[in-house]
């Protein structure tokens, strides 16, 4: 079947989310030519701090220079292609390849080329870089280069909304992984709407409305059992603008990947607990007092964040073949919180630990029915518009997106 002939108010074809063909063609002109968001600067607190990734067969690292940017490169010698930093993280002076001792700096320029002449070039044989932005202490990267130039019309339109909480001082608390049993496009397809969230999430939806997750946001049309949380929304829409805290739902303008919006918390929570009180007594930013409502971030292809008063939540999500997708989820709280003084691990993390599972158990099970032999598209309900909104996006990446 032709991508022209797909009709996104279905869901897609069952090669789209089996044939590793398809998934190859998906790593070379979305995970590898698009900005994907991988890290966040808390992973990087320190000068020499590094952070190795892998995004399809590419691999490659992050690490905090001398003077505080962050820096990207291919895990690969420029001499004979060795590895070069094992494990997830670590933090390193300089980069040394364990195969032959060639030696880089922090900004990956060649030191040491054990081995070479003493007029050997060393100039043109600095570490291979990658495209590295960051976002309001968001990390993105792109693989390729040229990489897209609309990364700062999306940083100018974002950083507002993410400066309150100062991701920059923040620490990780926690950071799980799961693998799931499914191609990746099931995971986004289930975080893009909530339909599912009343019979799914009860944890979920101890401190969150369903609304505004997918549902939208029409004011002028209100069902009655949408009435509950509209009144909500414009009560706190008048304490948000006396705060100075950007509120107003932009879902991905100009054919941009990312969407961004301001909700109350349900239930007189005010964080992303099973009671009404924060997860952690230390504040984000220059918040003074916790604070009721969440500011959710989904970016395309493989994220979505929400940031609290005390604390935030990031998601990312790798695939790592046709039907396995690493989800990982990193909590993050204010870099001078104390674990077991200012917060506890198990109350922080309980509703997206559960939350998680269950998706995953979601994901999982949609994939075994698209491969069981009976499954044909199924119809997209209004309510799950970001699903087609979704489904647009990627049929349009690899309609248009050349392959380098």
């Amino acid at each position: 079947m032709s991508l022209t002939e797909i009709d996104t108010n279905f869901t897609l074809p069952a090669q789209f989310y089996t044939s590793k063909d398809i998934f190859e063609e998906e790593l070379e002109k979305i995970f590898y030519s698009k900005w994907i968001y991988v890290a966040c600067e808390a992973d990087l607190p320190k000068p020499g701090d590094y952070i190795t990734l892998k995004l399809g067969t590419r691999s490659f690292f992050l690490q905090r220079g001398q003077n505080g940017e962050v820096r990207g490169f291919y895990n690969v010698c420029r001499h004979r292609g060795h590895e070069l930093l094992s494990g997830e993280r670590g933090n390193r002076k300089g980069i040394s390849c364990p195969y032959h001792n060639w030696t880089y700096d922090l900004s990956g320029k060649l030191l040491r080329a054990r081995g070479m002449d003493a007029d050997f070039p060393k100039q043109d044989y600095g570490l291979n870089p990658i495209n590295v932005a960051v976002i309001g202490g968001l990390i993105y990267v792109c693989l390729n280069s040229p990489a897209p130039d609309d990364i700062e019309t999306v940083s100018n339109l974002l950083s507002p909304y993410l400066a309150p909480y100062q991701v920059a001082k923040t620490k990780i608390a926690c950071q799980k992984d799961i693998i799931e049993a499914c191609n990746w496009k099931l995971v986004i397809e289930n975080n893009r709407e909530c339909l599912h969230c009343d019979t799914n999430h009860p944890e979920l939806l101890v401190p969150l409305y369903s609304s505004g997750f997918g549902k939208g946001l029409d004011k002028d049309h209100i069902a009655p059992s949408e009435q509950r949380f509209q009144d909500t929304l414009q009560e706190k829409e008048r304490e948000w603008e006396g705060l100075g805290l950007p509120y107003e739902l932009i879902e991905f303008p100009d054919d941009l990947w990312f969407r961004t919006v301001r909700l109350p918390l349900a239930n007189q929570c005010l964080s992303h607990t099973l009671k009404p009180e924060h997860a952690c007594k230390k504040l984000l930013g220059n918040f003074r007092k916790p604070e009721g409502s969440g500011l959710s971030l989904w970016t395309h292809p493989n994220s979505w964040n929400h940031f609290l008063s005390d604390h935030i939540i990031t998601f990312a999500v790798f695939p790592l073949s046709v039907d396995k997708t690493l989800v990982r989820t990193k909590w993050l709280v204010a870099a001078d919180a104390a674990e077991g003084v200012d917060y506890n691990l198990e109350d922080l993390t309980k509703v997206w630990t559960q939350t998680n599972l269950q998706d995953q158990s979601l994901a999982e099970g949609t994939y075994r029915g698209i491969c069981s032999g009976g499954y044909l598209p199924g119809p997209i309900a209004d309510e799950e518009y970001l699903v087609k909104q979704f489904l647009s996006w990627y049929t349009d990446q690899l309609t248009e997106t050349p392959v380098h």
